[in-house]
Order: structure tokens, then sequence, then C-alpha cells
């Protein structure tokens, strides 16, 4: 089991009020969870570990008001707001008396017991910034991140119907047809199939732009290799549209992310459903080898007939003085099918690792 790490917080109060501060950048996928007692966080971030998965607990040293109790994510952090249930100076911050290595105090909102004349001063100066606190986290964002919010949300909606779609067409394709609907696969969602794949270009874009926060590199090699089989291979070429491996190939595909898409939306919004997680890390497990197969299956198949038309292929002499011979890009594109799969695939599971973990067993005692 790895090491679990611990972000540095930042801790002050005053006397209804403890300020926490999370030295946590770039936070992905947050899970906060406040309760009358304690306080649990975990996130994936640059921290003093640089990019990982940070997680701590503090049980606190008196009851807090959860309901009072807000946060903020902002570009140096997270911001707590913790609501105390009664008026009075905490000794400590924790209820027990152990010293965490990763707990720090925040000087700058520190409660000091001087003069009553001092401490009036101070009193002032925190009931200020406080409030200026609360009118920050009530106020709403600035433009830009709301843009970002409301367009990526739109954009996922859109494509989880756009697969969505294609998934219960081809279940009522074939529910309706039987063995059949397997050659008409191409002709029942090749169009809708091809507007959503195109759209999903933009996946490459987002964290180029950093829209995202994640790498470029997974939906690189998932997107650019879905829309090589389907505008090139499966459009140029009519005799495979009939195949049943295009019907599953399209199935297959579809599948996938509607599991995708609900996680992406929630995780815009900053929510976390359990189950939904759990899809999005797990349903891959079978379906991604199984479209990396039909993939292969497809470009295989496609050799010959792309012999047989020559087309896309380059002879001499022509104006251009060069040669190209396009079955051979296919062969190189089976290649790297096999490379590109199983760089996805070792994303995937270290994704599901950090995420879920992977099954650990506990020891009996």
């Amino acid at each position: 089991m790895g090491e679990k790490l611990s972000p540095f917080v930042y801790w002050g109060q005053k006397s209804d009020i403890v300020s926490l501060k999370v030295d946590l950048r770039e936070v992905i996928d947050p899970a906060v969870d406040i309760t009358e007692d304690a306080l649990t966080f975990c996130s994936e971030g640059h921290g003093v570990q640089g990019q990982n998965r940070y997680q701590f607990h503090l049980n606190f040293y008196l009851p807090i008001d959860p309901e009072k109790s807000k946060y903020r994510i902002t570009e140096r952090g997270i911001e707590f707001h913790i609501a105390k249930k009664g008026a009075e100076v905490w000794p400590r911050l924790t209820e027990d008396k152990v010293k965490y290595a990763w707990l720090k105090i925040d000087f700058d909102k520190v409660y000091y017991e001087e003069s009553e004349e001092e401490q009036n001063d101070m009193m002032s100066n925190q009931e200020e910034m406080m409030k200026q606190l609360e009118k920050e986290l009530k106020s709403t964002e600035p433009d830009v991140p709301d843009f970002k919010i409301g367009y990526l949300f739109l954009y996922n909606l859109f494509q989880f119907i756009g697969f969505t779609y294609i998934t219960v067409a081809l279940i009522v394709k074939y529910t309706r047809l039987g063995e059949a609907a397997l050659k008409t696969g191409f002709e029942t969602v090749g169009t809708q199939l091809m507007v959503v794949q195109a759209v999903a270009v933009m996946e490459i874009v987002h964290p180029l732009l950093g829209i995202v926060k994640t790498s470029a590199i997974a939906p690189f090699l998932q997107v650019l290799g879905r829309n090589f089989s389907l505008f090139v291979i499966l459009y140029h070429e009519p005799r495979l549209h009939t195949a049943p491996a295009v019907f599953c190939l399209f199935f297959v595909w579809s599948a996938i992310e509607c599991f995708r898409y609900p996680f992406y939306m929630l995780s815009t919004l900053g929510k976390k459903i359990g189950f939904i997680t759990w899809l999005r890390y797990t349903a891959w497990i079978p379906l991604y080898p199984l479209g990396i197969l039909l993939e292969g299956t497809v470009g295989i198949m496609a050799i010959p007939l792309y012999e047989d038309t020559e087309m896309f292929t380059l002879q001499l002499p022509n104006s251009a003085n060069m040669a190209f011979y396009f079955p051979y890009l296919l062969h190189a594109y089976l290649f790297l099918l096999l490379f590109g799969g199983y760089q996805l695939l070792n994303y995937m599971y270290s994704q599901r690792k950090k995420v879920i973990g992977v099954g650990r067993k506990k020891k009996s005692a």
C-alpha cells in the first residue's frame, strides 16, 4: 500500500470561526466531508510532493456547525470557513494532542489574548476580514470560470446525449432484427457517430488550452485512433459498412462514453457520486480491450480492400513526384493501435488506482 500523503494545512481562529487553508494547487475532483465533529478531505493536486493524491482527517476540539461552514477553491489552494457552535477560543484545533507535521499555524489569523483594548482592535480587524471572506464566498465566481464550467458541462452533456442515442439505437435495431441488424451498424448510426467523434477532437484541445487540468496524451490516443478508423478507413470503403465487427465496434465505443460523460458532468459541478465514479473507472476494463480488438479487426479487413481499390495510393509518375502505398499505412496503424492501446490501458489502470484503489485485502487480526 502506498504512503498516504497530506498537504500542508494552515489554521487560525476567532471566537466563532476556524479558518483553514490547504496548500494544494491544480485541485482535481476534491472530496470534502464536513460533519459536526470532523473534516475529511481527499483530492488530487500539486502539493509538497508534486502532482499526487493528498488527504487528511481532522477531529475538531469542539463541535462545529457544518451547515454554516463553507469552502472555496482558489488558484493557491482551498480555503475553509468553519463555523463554531459555541463562541469560545480553542486551545488547539484537534480533539487529541497529537502534533501533525503537516498542520501549521496561520499567524495572520491566530487569536491572541491581549489586553481588552488590543483584543477589541484585533477582533474588529478579524471581523472585517471574515466579512470580506464571507462576501467573496457568497459572491459569484468571475465570468471566465463561470463560462468555463458552463461550457464544459454543456459539452459533456451534448456528448452524453449523442452517445446514449447511438447506444440505444443499436440495441433497438438488434432487438427488432436480431442477427440481421449486425450488417446495419454504419447505416443506422454512422452519421450520428461521425458528428460526436468530430466534436470529440475538443478533448485534445481542452488540456492544451488549460481548460482542464489533465494530460492531452490519453484523449489524443483515443480520439485520433477512433477518427482514423471512422473517417478514413470506414467512411471511404462501403464494403466494410455491412461487417458485423463494425456494428459491435460502434456499440462498444458508445457504451464506454455512456459511463464516461456523466462522471465528467458531475466533476465539472464539483459533485461526486460513488456509483458513477466506480462505473467510470471499472467499465473500461472489459470495454477498452474489446474496442481495441474490434478496431484491429476492422483494420485487418480493410487492407485487402484498399489494395484492390488503390484509394489514397500514389503511384509514379505523378505531379508530386512521390509514391505512397496506403495499405502500408494500415499495417503501421495496426502496430500503433497495439502501442497506443497499451498506453491507454496503463493510463486507465493508474487512474483507477488513484481514485478507487485496486481491491486491497484487509488482514484479519
